[in-house]
């Protein structure tokens, strides 16, 4: 998995950009549920390049972010930015004390779950807050249908993961939100040939083209259905 985003580090930005309202709306959400304030140590595990890092940080403004990424060109470009620190490292390796976190479409990297949360509820501050930023198994963008199958696949069920926390000590809540937004085709095929993302990188170029041939059309209509799982130490 690394190798992958080793790759795609350079143009991961753009990639993973989607529209300026999109992103905006991620943001507003993402503080929402996590009710992230001045007050706040914010930590963005797996932050990648640090942008979402730095768009919460700089909206919401609390006392302490910090960027926590394990691929080094990934933290190269996060430290690039002014604030927040960036850290290279997991989530296992990450021991400051904190009050809010995000997992931002990263859980599905993670191995052994059940010892992070438990980690993590022993190491977050009284009162403070996981949020968890994932997809249903079932994707709704249009993709070609063995890309669909491999998200399925690669996607873990949320509902584990609401009882993985659970074990672990935290409450739970779950809310389902979506963005609907479109791309032009040049834009969309292009994000596909980059394998964009990490299910596609088992496909060769001429799979890639197959896939693009079997869903061609002159723009793409794409809704992002996200589930949010926030997780509170009381």
């Amino acid at each position: 998995m690394s190798g992958h985003y080793k790759q795609v580090a350079s143009k991961f930005n753009k990639l993973w950009s989607f529209t300026d309202e999109y992103k905006a709306w991620a943001v507003d959400r993402i503080g929402k549920h996590l009710d992230l304030k001045t007050s706040d140590i914010f930590v963005d595990i797996g932050g990648g390049t640090g942008t979402f890092t730095d768009l919460l940080s700089t909206r919401f403004k609390p006392k302490k972010s910090y960027c926590v990424e394990p691929e080094e060109q990934m933290c190269s470009a996060a430290r690039s930015y002014k604030s927040f620190e960036t850290i290279c490292g997991d989530a296992f390796s990450f021991t400051l004390s904190y009050s809010k976190v995000l997992f931002k479409e990263v859980i599905h990297h993670i191995e052994d779950r059940d010892r992070l949360f438990s980690k993590m509820f022993a190491s977050i501050d009284d009162g403070g807050a996981l949020l968890i930023y994932t997809r249903p198994q079932e994707i709704r963008f249009p993709l070609f249908e063995k890309a669909k199958e491999q998200f399925y696949v690669n996607q873990p069920d949320y509902n584990i993961m609401v009882e993985e926390l659970r074990l672990a000590g935290f409450s739970v809540e779950v809310v389902s939100e979506s963005f609907t937004f479109k791309l032009p085709r040049e834009e969309w095929h292009a994000m596909l040939r980059s394998r964009f993302m990490s299910d596609l990188r088992s496909f060769s170029d001429d799979e890639i083209e197959e896939g693009i041939k079997e869903i061609e059309c002159e723009s793409y209509t794409l809704e992002d259905v996200i589930i949010f799982i926030r997780a509170y130490k009381a």
